[in-house]
């Protein structure tokens, strides 16, 4: 049976990860606050709000995480980022390293990082909120994810062992980002199929630029393409091609649907419901 590939991480000694804080110290930092546009500014463009953390910010706040030995917010996160890793890596000051342990299962971090409700997820797990603000999981997550695009080349991105797989993508919006970028990583040829003239579904037609700048949502989609993922606009599934044609006639050998609903179709329901 083929070994299972994993996204190549620096993987620093276990003394270069250690935290020498003491944990009640570690409980006195307080939560870093992300710089951001004052209000006089913000009125007048519509540019992203929040600045980011930068490096020192990002190392204060990493300095704060407890190191769970059964981490919560790892437990809550939906798709199981191993927090306490990349942050480790975050106080090793590994941040390339930081980026690639969270793309190990999150190949959207610049994005999750910015409009993910972890307030719900793995920031609302974490025990520091017991009594102090939650570690600032997604504001790390930001930022190692924007270092990242600052510094790696992604020209020559490592690519896994083909399996021989072909698979086709039904939609761009997370879903099918989400699914391809997995699939990807698998070794499979994904094809991503998208209606509209713009890869990214929601992400670029349902979340304002002052939340989530097509900037990012465009950097993340280039670092896919290089991660061997094909994308292809102004195709209708079901028009202008069908999912039987694509299964018998162009050989793909599993289709995701990940459509989600049209806002421009209107559905009819009960008055009652």
């Amino acid at each position: 049976m083929r070994p299972a590939w994993r996204w190549p991480v620096t993987q620093p000694t276990k003394s270069s990860l250690l935290n020498v804080l003491p944990l009640k110290q570690r409980m006195k930092i307080p939560r870093q606050h992300m710089l951001e546009q004052c209000a006089e500014e913000r009125a007048h463009n519509f540019t992203e709000v929040n600045l980011g953390y930068s490096e020192e910010l990002a190392q204060q706040e990493a300095l704060r995480c407890l190191e769970c030995a059964k981490p919560a917010c790892t437990n809550d996160c939906p798709v199981g980022v191993k927090v306490k890793d990349f942050v480790a890596l975050i106080v090793a000051g590994d941040y390339l390293g930081a980026a690639a342990k969270i793309r190990e299962d999150n190949v959207l971090p610049a994005i999750t990082g910015r409009v993910c409700p972890q307030e719900d997820h793995c920031e609302g797990g974490c025990l520091m909120g017991k009594k102090v603000q939650p570690l600032g999981i997604g504001y790390l997550e930001r930022f190692v994810a924007d270092y990242e695009q600052r510094h790696l080349d992604i020209s020559n991105l490592p690519k896994a062992a083909p399996t021989g797989k072909k698979v086709a993508i039904v939609g761009s919006g997370p879903s099918g980002l989400t699914a391809a970028g997995d699939l990807v990583q698998k070794g499979h040829q994904v094809h991503v199929f998208e209606a509209l003239h713009t890869p990214g579904g929601v992400l670029v037609y349902g979340i304002p630029e002052f939340r989530l700048p097509k900037q990012i949502i465009r950097e993340q989609i280039d670092y896919m393409r290089a991660m061997g993922v094909e994308f292809e606009t102004n195709v209708v599934v079901g028009r202008t091609v069908t999912i039987d044609e694509l299964m018998n006639e162009e050989g793909y050998d599993a289709v995701f649907i990940g459509t989600a609903r049209d806002c421009r179709s209107s559905w009819a329901f009960p008055a009652n419901i």
